[in-house]
């Protein structure tokens, strides 16, 4: 990551010169932002690096599932195209799930992604959530082309992607890392269906009111202390 971080801070040093060009300092921003889509990559890689070698250490708390989504929400606001697409949000701030609240957010983050990603303008992104017996179950849902049914099978393959040609950012790891992220919770992360016009994701996890952590921690979800749990208790 070393000389990523050091390309950036020279470009956003070459950005505060005040006698750039309107076409120098676009270029430059041009440039600043493949080095943050760089740096995207490359903190996946190091992570599924770590959930490969069984290295990741995850601690359970009991979290708001809105509290959760919130803040990605707030995130996602200031982007342009953030404002071409309707969010609606049914989920109730009483539901909690049983998490490592770092981790479930990347879940979330990578699903929000896809659903603004691969919608259109004027399009539409729904979120809700209810338990479903000893879980909590949320599903993302969002307007747009629809993957084909060929392809959909493979959507949780590292390094596919939803559609093959298009002109949108990324390298096929959000839903791949996602899952493997669910699983670790002792949770799911599954396609419900996909056609012309409509894609829906279902993100199961633990509801905090289960009593074992997963993974095989120690502890409760009502305990005062974390239960904490690696890769290496599902191997």
């Amino acid at each position: 990551k070393t000389p990523v971080s050091v390309m950036r801070a020279g470009l956003e040093e070459l950005l505060a010169e005040p006698r750039l060009s309107r076409h120098q300092r676009a270029e430059l921003q041009t440039l600043l932002r493949q080095t943050e889509r760089l740096t995207k990559v490359i903190e996946d890689l190091l992570l599924l690096s770590r959930l490969d070698a069984g290295r990741l250490q995850l601690t359970f708390r009991p979290a708001g599932l809105r509290d959760l989504l919130d803040p990605l929400l707030d995130d996602f606001s200031i982007l342009p195209r953030w404002e071409q697409v309707s969010v609606e949000v049914d989920v109730s701030p009483s539901l909690q799930v049983l998490c490592d609240r770092t981790y479930a957010a990347l879940i979330l983050q990578a699903l929000l992604e896809n659903a603004l990603k691969y919608n259109y303008a004027g399009g539409r992104i729904r979120i809700d959530a209810a338990m479903a017996g000893a879980d909590v179950l949320c599903r993302i849902g969002n307007t747009g082309p629809g993957i084909p049914p060929t392809l959909q099978p493979h959507i949780f393959e590292r390094f596919h992607r939803a559609v093959a040609g298009e002109d949108i950012p990324g390298y096929g790891l959000g839903l791949n890392l996602g899952r493997d992220l669910a699983r670790l919770h002792r949770g799911e992360l599954s396609l419900i269906s996909s056609t012309q016009g409509w894609t829906q994701f279902a993100l199961r996890l633990p509801a905090a009111t289960v009593l074992t952590p997963p993974a095989g921690g120690h502890g409760s979800s009502t305990a005062p202390s974390p239960a904490t749990a690696n890769t290496e208790s599902r191997r």
